[in-house]
């Protein structure tokens, strides 16, 4: 297989095999008299072979950017094989899939895709298979994008609903790409009206996410009809993306590597230094545009941004907050630059990594600080000892239950009680005193007996029967407490329709 080391040298010797053919068309030339149809000149000549040796050329830096993000794997030494790079599978898609696309239903295809969104995973790989067994794929497509605004369109922010149908407008349009169906005039000149709707239409940030940007620049690239728009205008639209991973190709794909220099100065001067670097290493304009210098700008504008951050909050503690983590990203974007384009001779990331955790410490100091004001302040004290409480049994619940019961007699509220001593320190059935005593039913009257313990009291508990049984035949008779047993248990004539 030929490598691009090879490729390299052939591209090199075109020059020199430029001038060899120079020779010979001159040559050619002093015979011309003899021909008198002979009309073409070295410039027509020489443009031509340009114009391929540009397209030779842009295709080797694809191929070459290609080869970098190939995984260490897959470059590995000769005497160990080295598994070949392979494209995403593809399957056999699912019969419902395939019949639309044979049916030529856009509409169905992408509302199918819509409802199957969990499984996009499977659904990618089956796209390009059943996309190739339409009869006209690039209008199957076109069909189907046609509802990427609804038909009432309102500019308004999208539903839930509606972005998930912009983004699989845009898998859609990149299937074109990949497929490179045959694209027939009819179908192209529709995609320049739809083109020319669709820009109309976009919202001025580009939409969410910045989807409808993206299906505007994929569409143009799918269909071929980036002549139509003018580059700088073109440039605007693709600034606010230029984070975006795709944004490169979509560059190459629309044609505009030559401007690329435009470009990458109109990143820099909206304050777009990484993304500039980015595409300087992705066009190979390093020597036109030193990274380091871009770098060194970045850093440097992001400790002004949090200056004005915190002077516009009045040096609060959130303004405070939010310049310490816009100065913190900016600090650690660039030392992953640094580190990802290999330029720690050129420009260290020590120092950098330092002001971060100057930044870091003085956040955490920052947050203590906060956390000691809330304590010793009257109102985030009482909140904290609010906390930290506990829920202790009421003193108060017998008097509480027996309140509750306005039907109880007076006299059940001067029942002698044991010592709490006592209670603690022997522990019967139920939780209560060894030898507790229970209420004993014995005829017609409720007294008050004294109990065998002497003084003691019992310890204060809730009344023992809930509201709903206050009505029960305990209560409705009126007799008067018996004495009370110290044998623990219930006494055998103890026959309430309470326990029944």
């Amino acid at each position: 297989m030929t490598s691009t080391k090879s490729i390299a040298a052939a591209i090199k010797a075109i020059p020199a095999k430029k001038d060899d053919l120079k020779k010979a068309f001159e040559e050619l030339q002093a015979h011309s008299s003899s021909l008198a149809s002979f009309t073409l000149q070295w410039k027509d000549l020489e443009d031509h072979i340009s114009s391929i040796e540009r397209s030779i050329e842009g295709r080797f830096r694809d191929l070459e950017s290609k080869e970098k993000e190939r995984p260490a794997a897959a470059v590995s030494p000769p005497s160990v094989a080295a598994p070949a790079m392979e494209e995403e599978p593809e399957l056999d898609p699912r019969p419902e899939l395939r019949s639309l696309c044979v049916k030529m239903d856009g509409k169905g295809l992408r509302m199918f895709i819509n409802e199957n969104r969990k499984d996009l995973m499977n659904l990618r790989k089956e796209l390009n298979r059943a996309i190739r067994a339409a009869s006209d794929p690039a209008k199957l497509i076109l069909d189907a994008v046609e509802g990427f605004y609804p038909a009432k369109f309102k500019a308004e922010p999208p539903s839930e609903g509606d972005l998930a149908n912009r983004r699989t407008c845009v898998l859609l349009l990149e299937r074109i790409h990949v497929i490179s169906p045959e694209i027939k005039p009819p179908v192209r000149e529709r995609a320049k009206k739809l083109a020319t709707e669709w820009k109309g239409k976009m919202s001025p940030d580009g939409g969410q996410n910045n989807v409808e940007t993206l299906a505007f620049l994929q569409l143009l690239v799918s269909y071929g009809i980036m002549s139509e728009f003018e580059a700088g205008d073109l440039f605007d639209l693709l600034v606010p993306v230029a984070k975006r991973r795709q944004t490169v190709d979509l560059c190459k794909n629309l044609g505009l590597s030559d401007k690329m220099p435009d470009f990458i100065q109109k990143l820099s001067s909206r304050g777009k230094k990484l993304d500039a670097v980015k595409f300087v290493y992705a066009f190979e304009l390093v020597d036109k545009f030193p990274p380091v210098p871009l770098l060194r700008e970045h850093v440097n504008e992001s400790k002004k941004i949090a200056q004005d951050v915190r002077k516009k909050g009045n040096n609060s503690a959130q303004s405070q907050n939010e310049a310490t983590a816009k100065e913190l990203a900016a600090l650690r974007a660039v030392i992953k630059s640094v580190e990802e384009y290999k330029l720690e001779s050129e420009y260290s990331p020590e120092s950098l990594q330092k002001r971060v955790t100057q930044l870091e410490h003085q956040k955490a100091e920052k947050k203590r600080s906060a956390a000691s004001a809330a304590l010793t302040n009257p109102k985030g004290q009482a909140r904290q000892q609010q906390a930290n409480k506990r829920p202790r049994p009421s003193t108060t619940s017998a008097t509480t239950a027996v309140a509750a019961h306005p039907t109880a007699p007076l006299s059940q509220t001067s029942l002698p009680l044991i010592d709490r001593a006592s209670y603690m320190a022997s522990t019967g059935p139920y939780g209560l005193t060894g030898n507790s005593y229970l209420y004993e039913h014995t005829g017609s009257a409720y007294t008050a007996n004294p109990l065998g313990l002497g003084a003691t009291r019992s310890p204060p508990r809730s009344l023992l029967y809930s509201d709903p049984l206050a009505g029960s035949s305990l209560y409705d008779r009126s007799g008067a407490y018996g004495s009370y047993s110290l044998s623990g248990g219930l006494p055998s004539q103890y026959n309430s329709s309470l326990y029944r």
